[in-house]
């Protein structure tokens, strides 16, 4: 795709057909997506449609699709090709200067046939590509760049032919240095362009293409991951990347999952654990069972959630479109105004015609088209890498404006799930604190509560390997309240503090004032008690993440304000919301009711950005103007969600609105520089203080400033 105008164009045509709903063209990376109804118009219809606009068809994987087509339409400019051209360029810039005496043929100059020569040469071959996409374009009514470019080097060209032979002043030199510098913009915007779409390919290259598939009969077989189906066993080995997500069945190893969520550090991962394709196994050999067929895998979805977002034109690139469709029958009306305004002030054709075509080689609207699309392609590009999933292409814009950032509490801020912090035994009693937690989780073991959990986990992590649990014989449970027993004759208890007090034991009155100043601190107290008498209290707590502190701070530190909406109780937002230093609290709300609030900042005019994980975020998601979803979340959240943060990690927030306003304010400089370009050069070239050939030299030029002011998104994300 060579001009922006096309794409526009190339949209319009599409749209047109009976059945298409929707339709973006992509200059930037040279496709289409289409969305239409299959029972009205097929694929084969809407390829012949791109075909007769004069592009061919690539299919999804880089296979192009086979057609009767002249390589005419091949646009990538070969450097052997840019090579000869710059050949054939020499006597034209030589005659600029000098004009050596070889002699001539039939009355003319031989320097002049050469240069007659080289300036058809690299017009009519070289420039090939540019004439065919017009005479497509007269056909189908409409103009573009290549519509400038024929016009340009062609009247140029005809004239110093017929100069030649009537003794007038020719400008050879024009039309083969326009081309000359065309192609060369050309090639170096193809390179550019190259390196941004790389993005994609990128993601693309992580897939393996090695799978260790164990057959029925035990043995193993070296297969292509992408024949391999749910419910396979594959061995990964250590220093081997995972073939497509499944489950671990046997084995430990250390994984490396950095190009999903972004993470450096590798994980430890065992039985039960999810382990996704492409991701390293670093060390230690495993066993696993495939739960995804290729794809449909975690990466897959990463491509396609990338694809999508680049096949989402924001309100600024629609608004860019419409501008590039009107900006080159503009461009014509000023050539025009000008060939006849030199006409009546000169009365000299040649000069005329020699400023007529420098507006129009210097108006090609390359750059404004590519302002908008190159930076999004590479801020999308550059999130994917670390990690932060961008859905869709007007999230970039809408993230600079955001002015307040509304955090979700468990599973956001806080680990969603909970953990103990504080085992505090009785001194009064003679329970050692190995003896609380044997009964505690001697009784606990029986349960599946989330308490239960913690404190079984915390046995496994903080106490020697020779504390070993007992059998309980005369299990209770009061659901919600708590649990009881007998260990080797003795009655124990474990719960909150009335189901203890039923039991017939006594709180010391130091023990409650801890448990006063724990709840205090949000926490959940459980008691213990052995034989009717205190033996202890537990105390879990759901913990904060080790960086949302310092996520809370980068943020503010990007003048927004920060803001805490959970449907948590008071106590334990507050406490969440005092640590982190967060001052508005919303707590004990509803799922709807969180919408409520969203919108309710909304009518006073503030941009929110909502940054959540469970279902029940899945409305604010949604009302915000954006919603960040953590990719440890549930599904619903993920898909509600217009960036999505793959390691779950608060501290991502701020880098993805930091990469939005990066990514916006290049397409903000892009779009400037591209408008100033135009608005300098064409009053210049048609007043006669542009040539043509700087005109085309600035225009080429244009364009790969444009592109590589985009790349400078990545680098300054580093």
């Amino acid at each position: 795709m060579d001009c922006a105008t096309r794409a526009v164009q190339l949209e319009d045509a599409i749209k047109k057909l009976k059945g298409v709903r929707r339709v973006n063209v992509h200059y930037a990376l040279a496709r289409a997506a289409v969305e239409y109804n299959g029972k009205r118009i097929g694929r084969s219809a809407i390829e012949r449609t791109i075909l007769d606009q004069g592009y061919q068809v690539r299919a999804p994987g880089d296979v192009w699709v086979k057609t009767n087509r002249s390589n005419v339409l091949e646009e990538n400019i070969q450097p052997i090709e840019l090579f000869i051209a710059f050949l054939l360029a020499i006597p034209l810039i030589a005659g600029m200067f000098w004009q050596p005496e070889l002699g001539s043929v039939w009355g003319y100059a031989i320097s002049d046939w050469i240069q007659l020569c080289a300036a058809w040469i690299l017009v009519a071959w070289f420039g090939r590509h540019f004439h065919y996409r017009t005479l497509l374009g007269i056909r189908e009514k409409r103009m573009d760049m290549n519509t400038l470019v024929t016009l340009g080097t062609g009247s140029a060209l005809i004239w110093s032919t017929f100069a030649l032979f009537d003794g007038g002043e020719v400008y050879f030199e024009v039309s083969g240095m326009m081309i000359t510098f065309i192609l060369l913009g050309k090639f170096l915007e193809h390179r550019q362009r190259s390196r941004a779409n790389r993005t994609i390919e990128e993601l693309l290259t992580l897939r393996t293409t090695l799978a260790h598939r164990v057959t029925a009969d035990g043995t193993q077989e070296d297969v292509d991951p992408r024949v391999l189906r749910p419910g396979d066993t594959c061995i990964v080995k250590s220093g081997e990347t995972v073939p497509m997500d499944g489950v671990i069945i046997s084995g430990n190893a250390t994984i490396d999952e950095s190009m999903l969520t972004g993470e450096v550090i590798p994980i430890v991962k065992s039985k039960g654990d999810a382990v996704f394709g492409s991701t390293f196994n670093t060390e230690g050999n495993l066993i696993i069972r495939i739960t995804a067929m290729a794809g449909k895998s975690t990466l897959d979805a990463i491509v396609q959630t990338v694809e999508t977002a680049l096949d989402t034109k924001t309100p600024i690139e629609r608004y860019v479109d419409q501008l590039s469709g009107m900006f080159v029958p503009l461009v014509l009306m000023v050539a025009a105004l000008s060939l006849f305004g030199w006409m009546l002030t000169t009365s000299d054709l040649a000069v005329s015609i020699r400023h007529a075509v420098a507006v129009l080689i210097v108006a090609c609207p390359c750059a404004m088209g590519l302002a908008t699309p190159a930076a999004i392609l590479v801020g999308t590009g550059t999130g994917a890498r670390k990690g932060i999933l961008i859905k869709q292409g007007s999230a970039l814009e809408i993230a600079q404006d955001v002015t307040h950032v509304i955090f979700d509490k468990t599973g956001t801020l806080t680990e969603g799930s909970l953990s103990v912090t504080d085992v505090i035994e009785n001194r009064s009693s003679t329970v050692q604190p190995l003896s609380l937690l044997r009964i505690a989780g001697s009784l606990e073991q029986y349960s599946e509560h989330p308490f239960a959990q913690a404190i079984l986990r915390y046995i496994r992590e903080h106490t020697p390997k020779k504390l070993k649990l007992e059998e309980v014989d005369a299990f209770e449970s009061a659901p919600g309240r708590g649990v009881r027993g007998k260990l080797k004759g003795t009655a124990i208890a474990l719960g909150t503090e009335s189901f203890i007090t039923e039991q017939c034991v006594t709180i010391p009155d130091e023990l409650r004032a801890q448990i006063d100043g724990l709840r205090k601190e949000a926490k959940t107290v459980i008691l213990v008690s052995q034989n009717k008498t205190l033996i202890g209290i537990i105390a879990a707590q759901d913990r904060l993440k080790t960086e949302s502190k310092k996520a809370v701070e980068r943020l503010r530190s990007l003048h927004l304000e920060i803001e805490l909406l959970t449907g948590d109780h008071l106590a334990s937002a507050n406490a969440v919301a005092k640590k982190l230093g967060i001052k508005t609290v919303y707590a004990d709300i509803s799922p709807n009711k969180k919408a409520e609030i969203i919108k309710s900042l909304q009518k006073d005019r503030k941009k929110v950005a909502f940054v959540g994980d469970g279902i029940n975020d899945a409305p604010a998601l949604a009302q915000a103007d954006l919603g960040i979803a953590v990719g440890t979340g549930t599904d619903i959240a993920i898909a509600t969600g217009q960036i999505v943060l793959m390691n779950g990690s608060p501290s991502n927030v701020a880098e993805a609105i930091q990469l939005s306003r990066t990514t916006f304010g290049a397409m903000k400089q892009n779009l400037f520089w591209a408008v100033i370009y135009n608005i300098v050069g064409i009053p210049l070239a048609a007043t006669g203080y542009l040539s043509p050939i700087i005109a085309s030299a600035a225009m080429a030029l244009s364009s790969v400033s444009v592109l590589s002011n985009s790349l400078r998104i990545g680098r300054k994300l580093r």
